[in-house]
């Protein structure tokens, strides 16, 4: 931009009087107009140049449809020519086919991803829920497991309301529950399980290689808090019993879980509730004394008395009963362990088998074994066994009432299983009776003839490492010669007893 250096005032003309007129002053706003006249906007323009050509054209063909439009409206004698999409070409066709079936097949692809993770998740789901279902199943043939209303889980009732009217402690009812692998768990607020004597616990919490090892774990754990409430029981009872003033007890000492007892001439006992998941010193302490006052005070007369030697006895018996007491619950699921209370060096449970109820009479509902352990001498009494003479006399239909063994640690699975097989087969001996079928029985065999004079027998075969179920069964048929005796077997596997009821009624088709 150039400027006049300062404005010099010229001269416009000179009139011909002689008076001179000058130009009239310029304002400021023509003064700047001027000026910016005077700018060079050129080399800026022609790059907008192009832009405002195209919005020129746009403006026109906007206006010829502002007034096509208008004109439509008015209806102003035009009309529109209905129009047609034209015919694409060939390769116009393949490539929009061609990008359908792309976006098809990405929606596809996507769809089968999104249904494999939801397959993949249902199967881990079905998976959890399968192994949850299977323990509480396999735990429903020794507990009571009930659900909670509204299908809002499941939960282990342990209350037993046979000993006497109490109210209900607080650990009666297990709620259950299901880890992230879903397996089932109990899961126990800490402490609170008591117990009246001293328990040898096993070691410290270690992980479980399968599931059998989950729920034998499972048993043990319920089978403590069942235990735990007895113990509640019976300190609840003596609690009542110590504050009734017809006794001959007095009442020295009372804490919480704590009673001290004045029981006649110096004598006192002293019971408390501790908890069982640790070394209860106390508990052997409270014991000892106990011992003390009865040998010291009660037997005084008797110079033969050893305190140690019962005392020591009376844990050993502890220790032995545990072992016992691990084997039976490694037993059959046809049978419900039931404990009894210890006395002394006296331990005992009872092993309950009920049976279903057949469909023509109401006959047996269940069969018992009982095991009685006395210091470390294990005997076994049960019902529904062979005479023993019967079977060495070739009479195997003889069937004593009451039968008893004597056994040591080592042979007491097999002779329990044997127990159990031989009371299942007294069963389906009485049931095949009762329909009508010609059976005779043996030990552990059932035998029945066919119309060709064949004869089938249904043998049960029991073995204590069988981790599957101790007690499988096998079909034979002999054919009635010596030398050609059980031409046939087959086996049948570990068969519930549902199952095998029907497989006796199977039978009914086959003799006549």
């Amino acid at each position: 931009i150039s400027l006049d250096k300062l404005p010099i005032k010229r001269l416009e003309s000179i009139e011909e009087f002689g008076s001179e007129r000058f130009p009239s002053d310029v304002d400021y706003d023509e003064k700047r107009v001027n000026l910016i006249r005077r700018i060079d906007f050129a080399w800026a323009v022609w790059q907008w140049k192009s832009l405002v050509e195209n919005l020129q054209l746009a403006h026109q063909e906007l206006s010829v449809i502002i007034d096509l439009i208008n004109t439509v409206e008015t209806n102003d004698a035009v009309t529109v020519a209905g129009m047609t999409r034209p015919k694409p070409l060939p390769n116009e066709h393949l490539s929009d086919l061609a990008v359908s079936t792309a976006t098809k097949l990405q929606c596809f692809r996507s769809l089968g991803k999104y249904f494999k993770q939801s397959a993949k998740a249902l199967e881990e789901q079905i998976a959890r829920e399968a192994r949850f279902y299977g323990a509480l199943i396999r735990l429903q043939q020794n507990w009571k497991i009930k659900q909670h209303r509204g299908n809002e889980g499941f939960y282990i009732d342990l209350f037993d309301n046979s000993l006497y009217n109490s109210a209900r402690p607080s650990m009666s009812t297990i709620p259950v529950e299901h880890d992230a692998a879903g397996m089932l768990t109990v899961n126990l607020p800490r402490k609170s399980c008591h117990t009246l004597q001293f328990e040898f616990l096993g070691g410290p919490a270690k992980d479980h290689a399968n599931d059998d090892e989950r729920v034998k774990e499972m048993h043990l754990t319920l089978r403590e808090v069942h235990r735990a409430i007895h113990d509640e029981q019976v300190f609840d009872l003596v609690n009542r019993e110590a504050c009734n003033p017809s006794l001959r007890v007095n009442l020295t000492g009372i804490k919480e879980n704590y009673l001290r007892l004045s029981i006649g001439q110096g004598s006192s006992v002293s019971i408390s509730l501790v908890p069982s998941d640790e070394p209860n010193q106390l508990g052997f302490e409270i014991y000892l004394r106990q011992v003390f006052h009865e040998y010291a005070f009660v037997k005084a007369k008797n110079k033969n008395s050893n305190i140690l030697g019962h005392f020591c006895m009376s844990i050993a018996h502890r220790i032995f009963s545990n072992k016992v007491l691990s084997l039976l619950e490694n037993l059959t699921p046809y049978v419900r362990l039931i404990s009894h209370p210890t006395w002394s060096r006296t331990s005992s449970w009872t092993l309950s088998m009920k049976i279903p109820q057949s469909i023509l009479h109401a006959g047996r509902s269940q069969f018992w074994t009982k095991v009685v352990v006395i210091d470390d001498s294990i005997s076994v009494e049960g019902e529904g066994a062979p005479s023993v003479v019967g079977l060495f006399k070739g009479k195997a239909d003889g069937v004593s009432s009451i039968n008893g063994y004597d056994s040591d640690l080592a042979d007491l699975p097999i002779i329990l299983l044997q127990q159990v097989a031989s009371q299942i087969i007294q069963w389906l001996h009485e049931e095949s009776l009762t329909v009508g079928i010609k059976a005779t029985r043996d030990f552990l065999s059932l035998a029945f003839e066919l119309e060709q004079g064949e004869i089938v027998r249904l043998v049960a075969h029991v073995d204590p490492e069988d981790t599957q179920g101790c007690i499988s069964w096998w079909l034979t048929i002999d054919n009635g010669e010596e030398h050609k005796l059980h031409s046939y077997r087959k086996f049948l596997g570990y068969l519930s007893l549902d199952l095998l009821y029907s497989t006796l009624l199977d039978f009914l088709n086959l003799c006549s």
